[in-house]
């Protein structure tokens, strides 16, 4: 489901994932650290106007998982937001 894109430099021995990258049927979102914040998580999904959103952990895997949660959430809310628009505009036609 996730895809690591860090860009790693060459010299580099270990390659340890600082962008993970998911693409949920057109809808892209990272979860990724940030520089300067240590070892913490965020969540950017510029589809779903996502800037930086702190995941509040430092675990990897739990990161992904709460990343998925808060996008699926914010999914929702997009969709009920166009469905409460169209409900207004079929219950405003004249």
């Amino acid at each position: 489901m996730y895809k690591d894109v860090t860009s790693y430099s060459r010299a580099s021995k270990t390659r340890k994932p600082s962008v993970l990258e998911c693409d949920a049927n057109g809808i892209k979102f990272r979860v990724h650290k940030y520089l300067h914040c240590g070892e913490q998580w965020f969540l950017t999904c510029r589809d779903l106007n996502v800037e930086q959103y702190s995941l509040n952990t430092e675990d990897m895997e739990e990161a992904k998982n709460k990343a998925i949660i808060e996008v699926t959430k914010l999914l929702y809310e997009k969709v009920k937001e166009y469905q409460d628009a169209i409900n207004y505009l079929e219950n405003n036609e004249k």
